[in-house]
């Protein structure tokens, strides 16, 4: 998730921190991470999420699950797409805080940058929301399934993904008008560049950024719904297996039983995510300095920040493979789409 911070890393005012972490190896590590690491995870998990959306449409979008499913893949793809935003790479490491072209150029690099971050953010906070989602609708399955065919139907269901996806839009795309483009000139260079400047709705919102950067990089709400969820849903499942309910058929439990586990799976690994990358907000300020608006921040929390993305990026490519490990049916399809493609090529 790429951050807006106009800033050339920083070291910190205590002696203590510029022995811990230099510039340079702050320099290095974000390069490593920015032009190796990250893309690397970009192409697996685009690989994997888009082999997950052909086998879940495959299934058919008649299921809520699926629709769930296939909407966090989505968001997933586009947020492991967007986050390799080639302009921020242009801006903040090859440019040094700057855009080193014409103002023709350093303006489209400009409006290409907003426009990944848009997409990059959108999306990772949407897919984060998603799991609340599944974890809802698992608890209506298990606990009233004769009344979930009422209450869960794919018209709600992609109704609330809609919901979810339209609010971190709208949040993104007002951030973007906290800043503003400068074509100014450089006496170190002897040249005009290309500048991310704060812009005067910066300012006038500034009392109320502070409580926006906390419901942006707390998500508090959706990984406490899935906690209480899943434990809720574990309970009532370890029930359910000791009295099988006379209501519903044997092979309707098997299947639900399967899928529910297959859920359960991924709001884990979700979960595992969130409590990771919430551990920088519980460290010194210093440590964990990354937000939408910092100017200065050290390099121990530019450090935390890329490691912290990585994670959250694993999160968003991992997911094909919990659905064959623990969902025989899609195994079996991928198996099949696969078969019939080397058998078209053969």
């Amino acid at each position: 998730m790429s951050v807006t911070i106009n800033y050339q890393p920083q070291i910190l005012d205590t002696e203590e921190t510029r022995q811990l972490v230099s510039d340079e190896t702050s320099q290095q590590i974000s390069k490593t991470v920015l032009y190796g690491l990250t893309p690397l995870i970009g192409i697996i998990g685009i690989t994997g999420n888009t082999l997950s959306i052909i086998v879940l449409r495959k299934h058919g979008l008649h299921k809520c699950s699926n629709i769930l499913l296939v909407s966090l893949a989505f968001m997933d793809t586009v947020y492991l797409t967007c986050y390799n935003n080639i302009p921020y790479l242009f801006y903040f490491l090859q440019g040094g805080g700057k855009f080193l072209y014409s103002k023709t150029v350093s303006e489209m690099m400009f409006m290409l940058y907003f426009l990944f971050l848009v997409a990059d953010y959108t999306c990772c906070l949407s897919a984060l929301c998603i799991p609340m989602l599944i974890t809802i609708e698992r608890l209506v399955a298990v606990f009233i399934p004769l009344k979930f065919g009422q209450i869960i139907t794919p018209f709600r269901t992609w109704a609330a993904v809609i919901i979810i996806l339209v609010f971190w839009l709208s949040c993104m795309i007002y951030t973007c008008f906290w800043y503003k483009f400068e074509y100014v000139f450089d006496h170190s260079l002897n040249r005009s560049v290309g500048l991310v400047s704060k812009s005067q709705l910066f300012y006038h919102d500034l009392p109320g950024i502070p409580i926006f950067e906390e419901l942006l990089f707390s998500m508090k709400i959706p990984p406490l719904v899935t906690v209480v969820g899943c434990l809720a849903i574990i309970v009532k499942v370890k029930m359910a297996s000791r009295e099988r309910s006379k209501l519903t058929s044997s092979s309707k439990q098997a299947s639900t039983s399967r899928t529910t586990k297959m859920l359960l799976a991924v709001s884990f690994a979700y979960l595992f995510t969130c409590a990771v990358a919430a551990i920088p907000g519980y460290l010194p300020g210093e440590l964990s300095s990354y937000n939408l608006t910092t100017d200065n921040p050290s390099n121990v929390g530019i450090i935390i920040y890329q490691f912290m993305n990585i994670l959250i990026m694993m999160n968003s490519s991992w997911n094909f493979l919990v659905y064959v490990v623990m969902n025989k049916n899609f195994r079996d399809t991928f198996k099949e789409i696969m078969t019939k493609q080397l058998c078209k090529r053969i």
